[in-house]
């Protein structure tokens, strides 16, 4: 009989044992839901940084596409007017934050000419509300007042410059002679990423003086 009456109290857990056990399991829990809180963090950081990245690439590789194919056609300004060179560029051109620039690349495909323009497009890049925009109108030689569609590449920009490498080989701050560059550098800072610089060739001879 008094066998019976011990195996019996050995078959339960005394309060402290099961208070224990409460705080191994509440430690457990809280453990778990933070690796679970610091997994969810860590992934959306990291499609974060996915999505800028593929928005630099596209960005840089639009770029490439319209600076590799700019043609030596005489461009326009903002009123429209005739400006006698191929590339137009400078601070606060067409209302931007920093630099900006316009030309007409060529390459833009019409096949079979089934639509009503040519294979000419008049392009700029400038920086409004710190937003790089990509600017382009579908009729370059246009008489009527169309604004210009506009295409927002990149946000919170904090700069954007433009320099322009010359057939001596050096860099310029300023474009304003009427030949195309050999290339252009562009040097952007978004925030809270490093400055970022890429380099594009130019179809251009980089000629700055003529009767050299």
């Amino acid at each position: 009989m008094n066998m019976l009456k011990s195996q019996s109290k050995q078959l339960g857990f005394t309060l402290l044992e099961v208070m224990v056990a409460l705080g191994i399991l509440g430690f457990i829990v809280v453990a778990s839901h933070q690796i679970l809180n610091t997994a969810i963090l860590t992934n959306e950081t990291s499609e974060q940084t996915i999505a800028e990245l593929n928005t630099l690439q596209t960005t840089f590789r639009l770029m490439d596409q319209d600076f590799s194919q700019m043609a030596q056609r005489i461009g326009r300004n903002e009123s429209g007017e005739r400006i006698e060179q191929y590339l137009i560029a400078g601070h606060y051109l067409m209302n931007s934050q920093y630099d900006g620039l316009a030309f007409v690349r060529d390459g833009w495909r019409n096949p079979a000419n089934l639509l009503p323009r040519s294979e000419l497009q008049a392009i700029g890049y400038r920086v409004v509300d710190d937003k790089l925009e990509r600017i382009y109108k579908v009729y370059i030689d246009s008489l009527d007042d169309a604004q210009p569609r506009k295409h927002v590449l990149l946000e919170n920009v904090e700069e954007f410059l433009v320099k322009y490498r010359n057939d001596r080989d050096k860099w310029l701050d300023a474009w304003k002679v009427k030949s195309l560059p050999r290339a252009i550098k562009i040097e952007l800072k978004l925030k809270d990423i490093e400055p970022i610089t890429r380099v594009f060739l130019v179809p251009g001879a980089g000629v700055v003086d003529d009767k050299k």
